[in-house]
C-alpha cells in the first residue's frame, strides 16, 4: 500500500514538478527553526522520498513493480540505509524543521562512482532506456544526484544551503566541481541553477517513455566549486 506524499519540491536532478525555485539567500543568512545536519540511517525513509521527488519518476520507471508490493520508494530506502551505495545515507545532508522532520535533502558523491554501479534487479530494457544519463558526467567532480525541499519551507533558502553543504563536501573530497543532471524540460530547475552559477555541458539524449515524460533528455550543468562558500558552509557545520 502507497503512503500518502507530503508534497516535496525536488530542484535539482531530474525533477520533473515545475518546482517553485527557493529564492536565493545570501550565506549569511539564517533560516529559522530549520537547522542542517549530516543525514543517519532513521532518515532513510524521508531521505529516499526526498530522492524519488527529485528524480521526476527517474527511480519510479527503474524500480517501481521490480518486486511485488515494493514501491521504488521502499527499493532506494534500503539502498539509503546501506553504508556502501553512492545514495546512502553517509552521502547525504538533510534539514529538519523545529519537530525534527526532515524537510530537505541533498545527495551527492564522486560521480566516478556511476561506473561500479550495477542495477541486477532493473531489466536491461529499463537501464538501456537511461543509459545515456549514465554515460555522461564529469570525472572529476562531485555528482549532485538530488536535491529537494518540502513545499511547507520553499522560498527559505534551503536550496542554497543545501548547495553550500555539496560544495563544502566536493572540497574535501579533493574535487574542484560540483556537477548534476536535471531535465530539459524543467526550466524553473534549470534557472536555478544557472542562478548558481551551473553551466549547460551537454545533453543526455533520453526519448520521452510512457513511464517517463520527458521532452528534451537530461542535460549535464556543472561548476566550479566555490572556495569561500564551501569554507562558509563547513564552519557553519561544526
Amino acid at each position: 500500500m502507497r503512503k500518502a506524499r507530503r508534497p516535496i519540491q525536488g530542484v535539482s536532478t531530474r525533477s520533473d514538478e515545475a518546482p517553485r525555485v527557493q529564492e536565493p539567500s545570501s550565506p549569511q543568512t539564517s533560516i529559522p527553526t530549520i537547522g542542517f545536519r549530516a543525514a543517519l540511517a532513521t532518515d532513510s525513509d524521508e531521505i529516499a522520498r526526498f530522492i524519488c521527488a527529485a528524480g521526476g519518476g527517474l527511480y519510479e520507471f527503474l524500480f517501481d513493480d521490480l518486486i511485488p508490493f515494493v514501491t521504488a520508494t521502499e527499493v532506494l530506502a534500503a539502498g539509503v540505509a546501506s553504508d556502501e551505495p553512492p545514495i546512502s545515507y553517509r552521502n547525504c545532508f538533510v534539514a529538519t524543521s523545529k519537530d525534527q522532520r526532515v524537510v530537505g535533502v541533498a545527495n551527492a558523491f564522486p560521480a566516478v562512482a556511476i561506473e561500479s554501479e550495477t542495477y541486477p534487479l532493473v531489466p536491461r530494457e529499463r537501464l538501456d532506456h537511461i543509459r545515456p544519463i549514465l554515460k555522461l558526467y564529469e570525472k572529476d567532480s562531485l555528482l549532485l544526484n538530488a536535491l529537494a525541499v518540502h513545499d511547507d519551507v520553499r522560498h527559505r533558502g534551503l536550496g542554497t544551503r543545501l548547495l553550500l553543504w555539496a560544495q563544502s563536501r566536493a572540497r574535501s573530497l579533493g574535487l574542484a566541481r560540483l556537477s548534476l543532471h536535471v531535465w530539459a524540460d524543467n526550466m524553473l530547475a534549470r534557472h536555478f541553477y544557472r542562478t548558481h552559477g551551473f553551466i549547460e555541458r551537454g545533453v543526455a539524449e533520453v526519448p520521452s517513455h510512457p513511464r517517463l515524460r520527458h521532452s528534451g533528455g537530461s542535460i549535464l550543468m556543472s561548476r566550479a566549486v566555490c572556495a569561500e562558500a564551501a569554507a562558509e558552509a563547513k564552519i557553519d557545520e561544526m
